[in-house]
């Protein structure tokens, strides 16, 4: 070949592939012309489902709109709203314009299912941004919000997916949604208050569940840490009463108070159970009525209705005591929420309720150690006699004193007291219709230093006004320590008080059943076991506990909580010294 073609080869050559080249720059850059494309058109697309959270929802979730949009269904065409209209759609508003937001719901509605598309809605749509969600308990993130996240996740697919976290990017934070242990204990929620003060981003979304049990201190920290414009808070939870965190959230400026009612849910304004299975129904809000008896009753309020409770001025025990209560027993709890008994100083003792149960009442045993009420049981009673056997096997296994062990021995409870009685135990006979005790309790004189005795001035028109007076008092000042137990609440609450004469009168067992329709059992259960779970020196008659043909004889005696005699068979009667 001669060097002329030769030359003219290669130039064809570098010619084609200069045009492959050329062609290869053209295909590349029409590749990254899409992808630059597909890029801003996802870039637009998040953009406008940063402020249509609803239509995110539906698009990415696979929700339906309805479900979300509760107008949208014709039922609500002429529905009358009990608590906040259309309250999904107002959220997601509220949360678009950069408020804050409180739910307070009744149980069964949803909350959680919606603040688990909302915490994936935020952090699908904002980049880089940090979405917490907490709750006092581990197990309660697990068993709520994560579990519906969980649920969800598999339609939304994106990120690295772990325990109580979401990574968009693997083994970074920068861009993810953590779960966050608010804690219970005191040096928990120490930790937590201090850790939560380190959640900071340009977009930061916190979400509160179990708000209510959220100890104020934390939810400071995360106001205080809320600094950057789009960092938004949103706290839900079944609301207890207008003292606790989820409430007081709730009146903040910057706070959408939304309420969430049993009454608006589909399943109760479709009547279909089943519309949405497993949530709240015309059959469950009945059951609660039935429950509480009074639609006023501040659990029926609350869980019914999603309203934050108010109590009558009369009511002699107040539901923030009870909390306060509840929340001080966590102290003695195990990780199950079992009483550790080691933890615990004081006697064994018990409180007992007898019942007729052929009248549908059942009767009641309160037991605990010390200032801490450990268990809480009420079963059927169809002779009175053998709860008598089965009160004395307790004692007998526990080791529980006699003069730890008050049993209501009025009526059907005689049979218990004799039954007692017989089988050589001489356990506190209360008998609530006697007079009150005259209690005698030790202080110290600022003057003098010496120790000398006083009588309470308060005067009670019988032994029963006397007994949950004191209950009162002592849960009004944080002595006691209880298990969270709706029925105990609802019993304790129950009864008002009203003076006449000038003596403090409690309503009647027999004017609570009338009004609630049912027995105390368990509040009046309580009430004999504070007063017996520590000794004080009274007049013996005055407590039901000898004749009052005896008392002449009878002189006053004194006994601490140590006093061997005081615990042992046959031993004088006193009740309890604070």
């Amino acid at each position: 070949m001669r060097y002329s073609d030769q030359n003219n080869l290669s130039n064809i050559q570098i010619q084609a592939a200069a045009e492959l080249e050329f062609q290869k720059r053209i295909v590349e850059e029409g590749i990254e012309h899409e992808q630059k494309k597909q890029w801003e058109a996802e870039q637009e697309l998040r953009k406008y489902y940063q402020t249509h959270p609803i239509d995110w929802i539906v698009d990415k979730l696979g929700v339906k709109r309805e479900m979300i949009d509760w107008e949208l269904l014709p039922e609500y065409q002429k529905h009358r709203w009990d608590g906040t209209r259309n309250p999904f759609v107002t959220v997601l508003n509220a949360l678009v314009n950069n408020r804050w937001v409180a739910i307070e719901g009744a149980t069964g509605v949803s909350k959680t299912f919606i603040a688990a598309c909302i915490v994936l809605w935020f952090f699908d749509c904002f980049e880089n941004s940090m979405s917490v969600t907490t709750a006092p308990k581990e197990g309660q993130l697990n068993l709520h919000i994560w579990k519906e996240i969980g649920s969800l996740y598999p339609r939304y697919n994106k990120g690295k997916y772990s325990n109580l976290k979401i990574q968009m990017i693997p083994g970074m934070n920068d861009w993810s949604i953590t779960g966050f242990v608010a804690g219970v204990r005191a040096e928990e929620v120490t930790a937590s208050a201090r850790k939560a003060q380190g959640f900071h981003a340009e977009h930061l979304l916190i979400i509160t569940e179990e708000t209510p049990g959220v100890s104020d201190a934390v939810m400071t920290a995360f106001q205080n840490t809320c600094v950057a414009p789009h960092n938004l808070i949103m706290a839900l939870g079944n609301p207890d009463n207008q003292f606790d965190t989820l409430h007081k959230f709730s009146q903040l400026s910057r706070v959408e108070a939304v309420t969430i009612s049993g009454f608006d849910y589909p399943n109760v304004v479709l009547r279909n159970p089943n519309y949405i299975p497993g949530a709240q129904s015309e059959q469950g809000l009945a059951d609660m009525l039935d429950r509480y008896k009074n639609p006023e009753h501040p659990l029926y309020l609350s869980r019914a209705r999603g309203i934050s409770p108010k109590q009558a001025k009369d009511a002699l025990i107040r539901y923030e005591w009870l909390i306060e209560s509840r929340e001080r027993r966590i102290q003695y709890e195990d990780e199950k929420g079992n009483p550790n008994l080691e933890k615990i100083k004081g006697s064994i003792s018990l409180g007992v309720d007898v019942a007729n149960s052929e009248d549908g009442d059942e009767a009641s045993i309160i037991e605990g150690k010390g200032n801490v009420c450990t268990s809480v049981e009420s079963f059927p009673c169809p002779d009175s006699n053998e709860l008598g056997r089965t009160v004395n096997e307790r004692m007998i296994a526990k080791k529980i004193g006699d003069l730890y062990v008050g049993v209501d021995g009025v009526g059907v409870g005689a049979g218990t007291v004799n039954e007692l009685k017989r089988l050589g135990r001489n356990i506190v006979n209360i008998i609530s219709s006697e007079s009150p005790a005259e209690i005698q309790e030790e202080t110290e004189d600022e003057e003098s230093k010496e120790k000398k005795t006083i009588i309470p001035v308060e005067q009670f028109n019988n032994l029963r006004s006397q007994m949950w007076w004191q209950c009162s008092l002592d849960l009004r000042n944080g002595v006691l320590a209880i298990p969270l137990d709706e029925e105990l609440f609802a019993d304790l609450m129950s009864p008002r008080w009203f003076t006449r004469n000038g003596k403090i009168h409690i309503e009647s067992k027999e004017e609570i059943k009338k009004r609630l329709g049912r027995s105390p059992n368990r509040g009046d259960a309580f009430v004999y076991w504070n007063w017996v779970r520590s000794l004080r020196s009274v007049e013996p008659a005055m407590q039901g506990m000898i004749d009052k043909k005896d008392q002449q004889d009878q002189p006053k005696q004194r006994y601490d909580i140590h006093n061997e005699q005081a615990r042992t068979p046959g031993a004088g009667r006193m009740v309890r010294s604070f």
